[in-house]
């Protein structure tokens, strides 16, 4: 099956990006290096595309989520593209690693409304939690963004100049190559539906939906039998080469709606925008020549041109 072809109802659209390492690998396992690497990573990203308003984000050990507000369909690339690049390189060489590192590329969902979104909030912010790692979203020894929308602390990372470095090295220097590193803020934009609210009163909500999600989850493992969770210590001793015996699958849903109207409204101007952009690509192929493709859209290449060229025999 393949990929679905990536859309963007309206300037800035707020999507929930999914990421997942290779087989399910605990490549982003969390540790103190890691975290500041991949902040600092997240922290440069933000800076190079101020257009990408970063509301909140959680990494586990095999995968990340993010959820954000983009102005277009390249700025949303683009972005992702240099995130997940440089935290496969620098992650990889934290871990020897030298493989592929993502399984996929990421997946971008439109949350289409105020509802949706608060329902997505609550579950990034419950991971942790809700795979019985530990008993609050904060116990989380990774990057979790509970601390900065909750209690108002500043997320802040490192992100080092390899170029400046390698440059360095070939001209022989032997200098800390801590001086190549540079500080970055990861700022977290506040909700679309929460635009206007002072910072004090989100404060409070985020504190209220951490408290709810915290009781939520301990009722649940009540419930089922399974009082305890794995623990921090645990988590932070798994090796970032292992993989989980069993994979949760499931089929992406095409969007985040509260409502049937808006998900089947959403529905058919995704199904008109795929018939517009294959309609341009077949025109594309069969004419060679600059073919009008929907706003926001990426042209496939032309790819292999079949040509009758005369090839002189041996002489």
């Amino acid at each position: 099956m393949g990929r679905p072809i990536r859309y963007l109802p309206h300037p800035d659209t707020t999507f929930e990006v999914t990421c997942k390492t290779l087989h399910g690998r605990r490549l982003v396992r969390p540790s103190k290096v890691l975290n500041d690497l991949v902040l600092g990573v997240v922290g440069r990203a933000l800076s190079l595309y101020p257009g990408v308003l970063l509301h909140l984000f959680v990494v586990l050990s095999n995968h990340m989520h993010l959820i954000l507000t983009v102005p277009d369909s390249r700025t949303l690339s683009l972005f992702m593209c240099y995130i997940n690049s440089n935290i496969a390189r620098e992650v990889g060489r934290l871990h020897c690693w030298r493989e592929k590192f993502w399984g996929r590329r990421y997946r971008a969902i439109a949350i289409l409304d105020d509802q949706a979104l608060l329902d997505r909030v609550a579950y990034v912010l419950s991971h942790g939690c809700k795979e019985d790692l530990v008993r609050r979203p904060e116990d989380w020894p990774g990057i979790h963004c509970v601390h900065a929308l909750r209690d108002g602390i500043p997320l802040y990372g490192t992100w080092f100049h390899r170029t400046r470095e390698y440059e360095a090295r070939r001209a022989g220097s032997d200098d800390d190559p801590h001086r190549f590193s540079i500080p970055y803020p990861v700022p977290l934009s506040p909700l679309p539906c929460w635009k206007g609210i002072a910072k004090s009163e989100t404060c409070l909500r985020f504190a209220e939906l951490v408290k709810v999600i915290e009781a939520e989850y301990a009722r649940s493992r009540e419930a089922s039998g399974k009082p305890s969770v794995l623990g921090d210590r645990r988590v932070l001793a798994q090796s970032p080469h292992s993989r989980p015996a069993e994979l949760k699958r499931s089929n992406a849903p095409l969007c985040h709606s509260a409502t049937l109207e808006s998900w089947m409204a959403f529905r058919d101007s995704y199904r008109e925008f795929v018939e517009h952009f294959h309609s341009c690509a077949r025109r594309l192929r069969k004419q060679r020549k600059l073919v009008p493709f929907p706003s926001h859209s990426f042209p496939p290449s032309v790819g292999y041109w079949e040509q009758h060229v005369a090839v002189p025999g041996p002489t």
